[in-house]
């Protein structure tokens, strides 16, 4: 027979808590990358200025696509993706503690001596 696992954990440290508290207040996120792009083309023998070109770039059911954004656009997508990239170091973070947890706090299997 098998022993009973504790299913619960108990309650989550502190640093847990915290943690969760700032995924919370996160708002809108966006994967991806933004970019701002000028570009010199030569017309009729003179080098003029173009742009700036606002793009998005990202993967959307394992293809590569690129949406051309507007200003404001741009501005916000850029602030979606930076709070994306805070929730994944958050994440990280959740994941650690997790699993040091569970190794401390559930019984394992007996290590050879």
């Amino acid at each position: 027979m098998r022993p009973q696992v504790q299913s619960s954990l108990g309650s989550p440290p502190e640093a847990y808590a915290k943690l969760l508290a700032q995924l919370a207040q996160v708002g809108w996120i966006c994967h991806g990358t933004v970019v701002c792009r000028p570009l010199r083309r030569r017309v009729r023998g003179r080098w003029v200025n173009k742009g700036p070109y606002y793009l998005w770039t990202g993967k959307r059911e394992g293809k590569t696509i690129c949406y051309a954004l507007s200003v404001a656009q741009y501005q916000v997508t850029k602030a979606a993706i930076l709070a994306n990239r805070r929730v994944v170091k958050t994440l990280a973070k959740l994941h650690g503690l997790t699993l040091n947890h569970i190794l401390k706090q559930v019984p394992g299997v007996q290590k050879r001596q």
